[in-house]
C-alpha cells in the first residue's frame, strides 16, 4: 500500500469520526439549550436537528459500503 493511499484512508476515517463527534456535541448543546427554557418550539427544533444530524453522519457510511444494513 503506497503512502498516499494510506494518508487518504486515514483522513477519511478521521473526517467520518469528526463529523459524528461534532454532530453529537452539537446535539448535546442544543438539548441543554432546549431544556434550559423548555417550550414546544425548542423541543421541535431539537428533534429536527438531531434527526438531520444523525442522517448526515449515517448516510455516507451506508453509501461507502455499497449497501444498507437492511439488505443483509
Amino acid at each position: 500500500m503506497d503512502p498516499l493511499k494510506l494518508i487518504r484512508l486515514a483522513f477519511s476515517v478521521i473526517s467520518e469520526r469528526l463529523i459524528a463527534v461534532l454532530s453529537l456535541c452539537m446535539a448535546c448543546g442544543l438539548s441543554c439549550w432546549s431544556m434550559w427554557g423548555p417550550s414546544w418550539e425548542r423541543i421541535a427544533t431539537l428533534a429536527i436537528f438531531v434527526l438531520f444530524a444523525y442522517l448526515v453522519a449515517r448516510v455516507p457510511k451506508e453509501k461507502q459500503h455499497g449497501h444498507s444494513e437492511t439488505e443483509m
